[in-house]
């Protein structure tokens, strides 16, 4: 089964319902509902999409209500204080990006699925996109790419 670390941007776009990505992240997650495959998020996803919720005054209840629903079917990762420490000196100009390429190498992903940023983003920290993977080791698909992959197999 095919193994996929999920960026913040995605659990952001399901949680806080951002329209514009909304469809792709709930078609990213009900894949993972329906056992196609092993999702993974870290931690520090959950934590960022709560800090988010907060700062754009979402409904705060409701976001808590959202998060446990997507732990109860995709494993919640730990974020290890040595990645953090050591990717403070990589090279890749996205420190959380390199956080997260790193779990995503240590939980053994297959791919990180990400997306494309857009002129019309809703949140300014909806910035991420595939050419800040630019040196991951893993696949980096964007949802589009994400489905064409489990649609083949």
């Amino acid at each position: 089964m095919m193994r996929a670390y999920i960026d913040t941007n995605i659990l952001v776009d399901l949680v806080l319902s951002r329209q514009e990505f909304l469809s792709d992240a709930q078609r990213v997650f009900a894949l993972g509902y329906a056992g196609e495959v092993q999702l993974m998020v870290s931690a520090l996803s959950f934590v960022n999409t709560v800090y988010l919720a907060r700062k754009y005054k979402y409904p705060v209840e409701e976001v808590y209500s959202k998060l446990r629903l997507v732990a109860d079917f995709v494993d919640v990762v730990d974020l290890r204080g040595q990645n953090v420490v050591d990717m403070l000196s990589s090279d890749w100009k996205d420190y959380e990006d390199a956080t997260q390429f790193r779990s995503a190498v240590d939980e053994q992903a297959d791919c990180i699925v990400t997306r494309r940023s857009t002129s019309g983003r809703l949140l300014p920290t909806g910035r991420k996109n595939k050419k800040d993977f630019k040196t991951s080791t893993i696949a980096v698909l964007t949802p589009a790419e994400f489905f064409d992959q489990i649609d083949t197999k």
